[in-house]
């Protein structure tokens, strides 16, 4: 099955951290879920993106009301219990999803990938969370024909976006933003303690950002102690290295100034009660969280506590802002961009749906010429060579006139599909041989043999 291609989601712009986190699937889920979403009636094939930001179905479906379909899957799966439970029965998220069908599906996932639909336009880390997605649907078998060609044809556009706009100059991600959050708040770095939580790719890539930034001393503390080492090592920072490493974050908390949080934890790991004993210790100093995960780490109840500012993924929302002012033309360039590729993809998936009828017709055609162009040499006699050449092309002639209307309209016309199906019905035309027959007539008298199949 191919069909066409339907995205159901929702992101930032539609759903706040709370219901996206959610809705967020844990990377053990992912396999199981596609195996799900393909099961689906009308589904053919499926992948999954998910991130702090957005989480979203794209799926190859043949059946009209396959996005429909597709909201209930969303929000009822649970992929076999890895996936956290919607509270309640998900009337609640069911009116922030989104559903986009063919040519609005196609012109989102170019978005998307191409960083135009980001909370930060320009950031990089989506173009590779896409490639991630794409990769472990490959792998859980649910990439078929549709998805094959559209997600490298995203990929070369997310590259052109990137080279041939600005949109990416001085580009923020996630990361960075909350760097420049904890710039506002304490000014220089240079003499601040972070302590990272998590030792994952985006908490890295915010660690990283904090050195850049000036940080010299940095603490890992992650659940599994030989991956805080590793992200240690790689950081010029320090790592926990107990075997119960949960037990020291307290001790922690009353030393750094930031604490930077991206796990894969599906429940808190820093509660209200945790930060209120760590500010009793701390007399006053004040204490900076940054929650990039998703669900989150740090309990929204944390934020109140006195002399302590919280930071989740959505509260970088207005830094985002100031950063886009400078970036709206170059993001109108690239937007051009989406719309030239959306144009060149369509017209070669229009191409390729009628490919197969046009080959089909012209074989049938030039079949049924061949066998009469023979009928009638058959009935004369002392032809030269030449001669029964010039009647084999005559033939062909009679065939190429006849066909020029109906396979122009056919490469044409917007509802390639429609029109191919409607010439196959007309004409009796079957999946089979498709090769072009050659009109060079032989010898042969009589009827002659007809050659080739329909």
């Amino acid at each position: 099955m191919a069909g066409r291609l339907v995205v159901v989601g929702l992101s930032h712009k539609t759903a706040p951290v709370e219901v996206r986190e959610r809705c967020a699937f844990p990377e053990e889920a992912l396999k199981p879920a596609l195996v799900e979403a393909v099961n689906v009636p009308g589904v053919g094939e499926a992948m999954i993106v998910s991130t702090c930001n957005r989480v979203e179905l794209y799926a190859a479906a043949d059946a009209k009301d396959a996005p429909e379909a597709l909201r209930r899957f969303f929000v009822q799966c649970d992929a076999g219990g890895a996936r956290r439970a919607h509270a309640g029965d998900g009337r609640d998220v069911a009116p922030l999803l989104y559903a986009h069908d063919g040519p609005d599906a196609l012109r989102h996932l170019f978005r998307v990938a191409s960083s135009l639909d980001s909370m930060v336009v320009g950031e990089s880390q989506i173009l590779g969370q896409v490639k991630e997605a794409y990769q472990t649907a490959q792998e859980a078998g649910t990439i078929g024909p549709l998805l094959g060609r559209t997600l490298p044809r995203a990929f070369s556009l997310a590259k052109r976006v990137r080279t041939e706009t600005e949109v990416a100059r001085a580009s923020s991600s996630v990361a960075s933003v909350a760097v420049d959050l904890a710039r506002h708040i304490f000014g220089d770095l240079r003499d601040r303690q972070v302590l990272v939580v998590g030792a994952g790719k985006m908490g890295e890539l915010a660690a990283r950002h904090l050195v850049a930034g000036g940080v010299k001393r940095l603490t890992i503390i992650n659940r599994t102690p030989s991956r805080a080492l590793a992200m240690a090592e790689r950081l010029g920072g320090s790592a926990v290295a107990a075997t119960a490493p949960w037990e020291e974050m307290d001790g922690l908390l009353q030393k750094v100034d930031i604490v930077l949080c991206s796990t894969g934890a599906t429940e808190p790991v820093i509660r209200r009660e945790r930060a209120q004993k760590a500010m009793k210790a701390r007399r006053g100093r004040w204490l900076f969280f940054i929650d990039i995960a998703v669900p989150r780490d740090v309990e929204p109840e944390v934020g109140s506590v006195e002399n302590v500012y919280l930071y989740d993924v959505d509260a970088l929302e207005q830094v985002v802002q100031q950063n886009l002012r400078g970036r709206e033309s170059e993001a109108m360039q690239a937007e051009r961009l989406v719309e030239e590729e959306l144009k060149r993809f369509s017209e070669a998936e229009q191409a390729l749906g009628v490919v197969p009828t046009i080959k089909l017709l012209r074989a049938r055609f030039l079949e049924l010429a061949k066998s009469e162009a023979e009928k009638t040499l058959g009935k004369l006699q002392n032809l030269s060579e030449k001669e029964r050449q010039v009647v084999g092309h005559m033939a062909e002639a009679i065939v190429n006139k006849l066909l020029h209307a109906p396979l122009t309209a056919l490469k044409k016309d917007a509802n390639g599909d429609e029109l191919a199906a409607t010439v196959r019905a007309l004409f009796d035309l079957h999946t089979g041989h498709t090769e072009e027959i050659s009109l060079e007539l032989g010898d042969a008298g009589g009827d002659g043999k007809r050659a080739g199949n329909a």
